[in-house]
């Protein structure tokens, strides 16, 4: 063969090698998206409580405040969809609507999602196969800066995102994923519901925006009975490291403002642990299995 055969044929070989992976990617995306979407529907045979957590630190990644640590629970309303309500503040002060119907404590909060709709994350066209093991799946997710101005939020903000998607390799379930916001599409404003307090505040500026990194970790929680349909996944960790904007007095979250008593913030850190439990199965999250 010559020479000049050979560089051609060299040539469209590995031409020909990223398309594969970017169909592979593609492909176990959507095995992804579908895994994803049918485990919420095992979410009813289960219950959890949440631990949140938030620091605001400087430049230098040293601690400035510690805010009140949220403890908050699933509950089931009477139309049968859930939410987290919450049962404790850190600092002892009473929750708000403790003691009512699960109605009225569902204050349309749900601490067990996540900031970026996740489907619309693994529905991306712009990844790429890392690697693929009988341990592991990784695969790589760019912004698709063409949807990052969408009329809708979830599909913008999802837009804007990087990140390394881990996958489950039996289920093909995402199991861990790590990523930053990258683009614009995440930004935005919101009106703060404040509940413990009477004062109307200004529409606030997102936590989660450009600038912001995340982590979010999932582990099976196993039927007691070994009934695999009833078997779910839990977001066991949650980390997010965000901007901050240093002219905020007040931090809002559970319908609760907050003095923030330090002007030198950079970034506020929150996380999130939560443990899961089996309807009637007395069953307890495990991380060993």
């Amino acid at each position: 063969m010559s020479t000049s055969r050979l560089g051609l044929l060299t040539f469209l070989l590995a031409a020909a090698f990223p398309a594969v992976a970017q169909e592979d990617a593609t492909a176990l995306l959507a095995k992804a998206v579908a895994a994803f979407e049918d485990n919420q529907k095992n979410e009813k045979h289960w219950n959890w409580n949440i631990i949140e957590t938030r620091q605001l630190l400087n430049r230098s990644g040293e601690t400035l405040q510690s805010f009140p640590s949220v403890t908050s629970e699933s509950v089931i309303r009477s139309d049968g969809r859930r939410c987290n309500a919450l049962t404790a503040w850190g600092d002892g002060r009473e929750p708000y609507m403790k003691d009512a119907g699960p109605d009225e404590r569902c204050q349309a909060f749900n601490a067990i999602g996540t900031p970026f709709q996740m489907a619309l994350l693994l529905h991306s066209a712009n990844a790429k196969l890392i690697d693929r093991s009988a341990s592991a799946i990784r695969i790589s997710v760019l912004p698709d800066k063409s949807r990052t101005k969408a009329p809708d939020y979830g599909v913008r903000c999802a837009a804007s995102i990087k990140a390394t998607i881990q996958l489950d390799p039996a289920t093909f379930f995402p199991i861990r994923i790590e990523g930053d916001v990258t683009e614009s599409g995440c930004d935005g404003e919101f009106q703060p519901v404040v509940h413990y307090e009477t004062m109307t505040r200004q529409p606030m500026l997102s936590q989660f925006r450009k600038g912001a990194s995340f982590r979010v970790v999932y582990a099976l929680q196993k039927d007691k009975f070994d009934n695999p349909a009833n078997s779910c996944w839990i977001s066991t960790e949650q980390h997010y490291l965000q901007p901050w904007n240093s002219d905020a007095r007040v931090l809002y979250y559970w319908g609760r403002q907050v003095p923030v008593r330090r002007t030198t913030g950079h970034r506020l850190v929150k996380d999130l642990k939560t443990t899961a439990q089996e309807f009637g199965a007395g069953s307890r999250l495990r991380f060993d299995k």
